[in-house]
């Protein structure tokens, strides 16, 4: 199998996973969408909702639909900014917080493999991976994506 074929399983396998709701230690049901806003939500504590767009590399209408949701769901706060009329503040609520950190939690060990080969790689091939997703990445801004920088 070569690369390409293994990054469209990657991704067909990410579709279907984000498919289904799951718990992560609240009677919540969460969506991969919202799980992964609340990581970063809580990476970021206070972060604005054009930046939580460029973050995930998604459209801000679609930030703030799912802003909505977790306000819903009491996974977040909103602070309106004391300088700007039309700039808010996300912060994770004490729910919120169990989600982020049972993500973190459940994704460790994971993490722990990649980050073991990333840091066994050489500079040259860490360089080449970087340049590989920065490809795809813009490969996929050109059909419809944004590229934003948080």
């Amino acid at each position: 199998m070569n690369i390409l074929e293994n990054s469209y399983r990657l991704i067909n396998k990410y579709i279907q996973h984000s498919k289904t709701p799951k718990s992560y230690g609240t009677a919540d049901m969460l969506y991969m969408s919202e799980v992964h806003m609340i990581e970063v939500i809580g990476s970021y504590e206070g972060i604005t909702t054009t930046k939580l767009a460029a973050a995930l590399g998604i459209t801000k209408g679609a930030v703030s639909q799912t802003v909505s949701k977790l306000e819903k769901k009491d996974m977040i706060n909103k602070q309106p900014s004391t300088e700007r009329t039309n700039e808010v503040f996300i912060y994770l609520s004490d729910k919120g917080r169990v989600v982020f950190e049972n993500h973190r939690s459940m994704h460790s060990d994971m993490l722990n493999d990649i980050n073991k080969l990333f840091d066994a790689m050489s500079e040259e091939g860490k360089q080449t991976i970087i340049e590989m997703i920065n490809t795809i990445d813009s490969f996929l801004d050109g059909i419809g994506g944004s590229q934003n920088e948080i």
